[in-house]
């Protein structure tokens, strides 16, 4: 949900950000008259049995809620009307079972409009969560009212009241102080708004109350990070990743973690995890992992994460910069190999 790309520029030239494009954002639009459609095909494997209906939820790139629809295994959801730029798909339901994978949906320059047709499996079975069993016993006391509170605030949410959303998430807080997924939701309210003092108030109280929830933990790390305050982030995302090995969020802002600690090899772990659970991400994984190769003097590393990366993402605004590198890559590679044939002459 959380970006803390801002911090590149303190560990490498100027010249290089701008040619890898992490320090711009990771969503965009070309302009805005340009809308998309995203068509998602509900995906089930053969082991899946019975009629379920899921939860298909479309946020923004940060995990702000942007739609709500229902489907059942074989059906197709339409979210029209879109603006073109990196989308969260996320699927939730039967016994908790969730995932959520990245999408890019930014057409060609010369496009303004663009269906675009996705398929995304259903979350599998829950294996190696450790926060897959049990409820805390905060969660469970939740009293009506304070639910009541917290789904008007979530309705607020996706009609674009966001000043409306936080007034219903303090009254949830007000009628029960103990409510975590409403202090969570609250904390995220105020990283958006860049008050980090406030929201690391709020997950670090979500975390006390309960150690079990993941989103407390990797909230905490990504407003910790935000914040610049690396050290004291590395602890809140270690347990995020304890608690969920296999998300992908968990393990970007992990490498993100040891990235600003300049602690590469860590770094390259967890951003290679990152990319194979969710290679669309707008964390941009491969991106960092080209920025390391060059820290580590390996441009041919740095040209294939780049090239993986345009795979993906033809059409960002960084696609344009990207391309200039790989030029200039090849270009010093060739005057390389110029100079080393005629020093063996």
């Amino acid at each position: 949900m959380l970006s803390c790309r801002r911090y590149t520029r303190k560990l490498f030239p100027t010249a290089l950000i701008l040619w890898l494009g992490l320090a711009r954002p990771a969503t965009s639009g070309s302009d805005g008259e340009s809308q998309v459609e995203l068509r998602c095909k509900i995906v089930a494997d053969r082991a899946e049995s019975g009629y379920k209906l899921w939860k298909v939820n479309l946020r923004s790139a940060s995990g702000e809620p942007l739609r709500d629809a229902v489907a059942a295994p074989g059906g197709t959801v339409r979210f029209k009307k879109l603006q073109p730029g990196i989308y969260l798909v996320c699927l939730s339901g039967d016994k908790n079972r969730s995932r959520c994978q990245s999408v890019d949906l930014v057409p060609p320059p010369d496009r303004k409009e663009q269906v675009f047709e996705k398929s995304f499996e259903l979350p599998p079975q829950i294996t190696n969560r450790v926060d897959a069993h049990g409820v805390s016993a905060s969660r469970l006391g939740v009293p009506d009212k304070a639910r009541r509170e917290m789904l008007r605030s979530e309705e607020a949410q996706l009609r674009g009241d966001s000043e409306g959303a936080v007034r219903y998430l303090e009254r949830a807080v007000e009628i029960y102080s103990k409510y975590t997924e409403a202090l969570n939701n609250l904390g995220t309210h105020y990283h958006r708004a860049g008050n980090y003092t406030r929201s690391i108030e709020y997950f670090t109280k979500v975390t006390q109350l309960d150690p079990r929830f993941f989103a407390g933990w990797v909230n905490l790390g990504g407003s910790l990070l935000a914040a610049g305050k690396f050290e004291s982030a590395l602890e809140a995302n270690q347990k995020a990743v304890q608690l969920r090995p296999d998300e992908a969020l968990a393990n970007s802002q992990m490498g993100m973690n040891y990235f600003y600690l300049r602690r590469f090899p860590e770094a390259k772990t967890y951003f290679t995890k990152a990319v194979t659970l969710d290679p669309y991400s707008a964390k941009s994984p491969q991106l960092f992992l080209a920025h390391i190769a060059f820290a580590e003097r390996r441009p041919d590393e740095a040209e294939n994460q780049i090239r993986q990366y345009l795979e993906l993402h033809p059409n960002s605004p960084q696609a344009p910069g990207l391309r200039q590198t790989l030029q200039n890559l090849a270009a010093t590679a060739a005057l390389k190999s110029q100079e080393n044939s005629q020093s063996s002459r």
